[in-house]
């Protein structure tokens, strides 16, 4: 009997999914364990691999469509097997089965870093493959400047912008003038301008590039428009004075370091402080559900991180719970699967409030999206010496800005009023709550 390939279950609330990309052609043959298609749920991209080894028939080609979990979209035939019509699909299929297949390409979010080989013997990353494919270029034409010669995205991109209007570009040695920054010219500075006015409009069309979404970039794009379209915003920011966090800060690394704890970060102070004070402001903690309002028990704290130019948000399971080395160890295991692709669907969704900080940046204050369903989201800015009043002087002082974007189908004023209230107590105090 052929091999029925199903569209798995990645995700404990995931009803439907997309095929973002085939791997393989109808008639391939594929060995267990070789990758054959991606999938796209509203968190993630993964790769399905083959439950069995065979011959790949009946693919159902669609990509971008939703498709409901557990439908057939494959069959393998194993040897000696005659190929013919779709089976009918298996009256127990067990998404679980196929989902144990399952190795992670993407993760919202968000860039990819681990290479896979093609069967070709190349190896080149998930996101290089996938625009190579959109674009027709053969990967084999690409020389990778990865480590053992793996080709990136900025490979394939390198390759397109050449590919592009090759007769307009020329050694950077070439004894010409006209030469730009990064060694590539378009032509003799003293050569004739084109008469041709279609020319000139193909000319100033070579500069730019149109790369299009990757599956994370579109998931990213989907739910940020969503969260503007459908959550009318409100900000509040205030200046909170730093000095106690970062003292409490040098002195938390010292003791982290005695019992092997990774250093705290400002980022992992902030998240322990607020798992702390949403105990006592629900509503911040809550989501929108329709016309409802979902409290929540559990403090879920979304950390949002930047990977290769793309978002992506692990999230902080029960961070009420944790102390400062826990809270420590599990944002660094988060940030470390994120820059290594291992992180789950689970393990970036979910959430029930988010931080971002961006003040590493240099960034003194910013408003960010929200992310539904959530009602809020923190954003953080830089810590900069600043002149202050205190006890009737002029002193210097470390401050920073914290804006607090809520949604005022569920959040009131007041209520995110208090909150930002008392995370400036907390922050000026802070061993006192911890």
């Amino acid at each position: 009997m052929p091999v029925e390939v199903i569209l798995p279950k990645v995700d404990m609330d995931m009803e439907t999914g997309t095929i973002e990309a085939w791997h393989v052609k109808e008639g391939d043959v594929v060995r267990q364990g070789d990758t054959i298609f991606e999938i796209g749920t509203n968190k993630a991209v993964m790769e399905v691999e083959a439950p069995a080894s065979g011959a790949i028939r009946n693919i159902k080609l669609e990509t971008g469509v939703p498709i409901a979990v557990g439908t057939p979209v494959a069959w393998i035939y194993l040897d000696g097997e005659a190929a013919s019509a779709a089976p009918e699909p298996a009256a127990a299929a067990a998404p679980e089965t196929a989902a144990a297949a399952l190795s992670q390409a993407e993760a919202p979010a968000a860039p990819a870093t681990a290479a896979l080989p093609t069967k070709s013997g190349l190896r080149a990353t998930p996101l290089a493959r996938r625009l190579a494919r959109q674009n027709g270029l053969d990967l084999k034409t690409v020389p990778g400047t990865g480590p053992r010669g793996r080709i990136s995205e900025k490979d394939v991109s390198a390759a397109l912008i050449l590919r592009s209007d090759p007769q307009d570009r020329v050694s950077k040695d070439a004894p010409v003038g006209g030469s730009r920054a990064n060694g590539t010219i378009l032509r003799d500075a003293g050569a004739a301008a084109p008469q041709d006015e279609g020319l000139k409009a193909r000319d100033q069309h070579s500069e730019s590039r149109l790369q299009p979404f990757s599956a994370i970039r579109r998931i990213v794009a989907n739910r940020l428009s969503e969260s503007m379209r459908t959550a009318p915003h409100f900000y509040l920011t205030s200046e909170i004075e730093m000095s106690a966090a970062r003292d409490l800060l040098r002195r938390l690394a010292a003791r982290h370091e005695r019992i092997g704890a990774p250093k705290p970060s400002i980022t992992v102070l902030i998240a322990r402080v607020a798992a702390r004070i949403l105990r006592d402001h629900p509503v911040i903690n809550a989501s929108v559900e329709g016309e409802a309002t979902r409290f929540h028990e559990r403090v879920d704290i979304g950390i949002a991180m930047e990977r290769d130019g793309d978002l992506v948000v692990p999230v902080l399971r029960d961070a009420g719970s944790m102390d400062m080395p826990a809270m420590a160890r599990e944002f660094a295991r988060l940030r470390e699967g994120m820059a290594k692709r291992t992180l789950t669907p689970a393990e970036l969704g979910g959430g029930t409030f988010t931080i971002s900080n961006l003040g590493m940046y240099g960034v003194d204050s910013f408003t960010a999206i929200i992310n539904p369903p959530q009602g809020a989201i923190l954003a953080v800015g830089r810590t900069v010496d600043k002149p202050v009043g205190r006890g009737g002087e002029i002193v210097l002082r470390p401050m920073a800005n914290f804006t607090l974007s809520s949604d005022h189908r569920i959040v009131d004023g007041v209520a995110a009023a208090r909150f930002m209230a008392d995370l400036r107590e907390a922050l000026e105090n802070p061993e006192v709550l911890l």
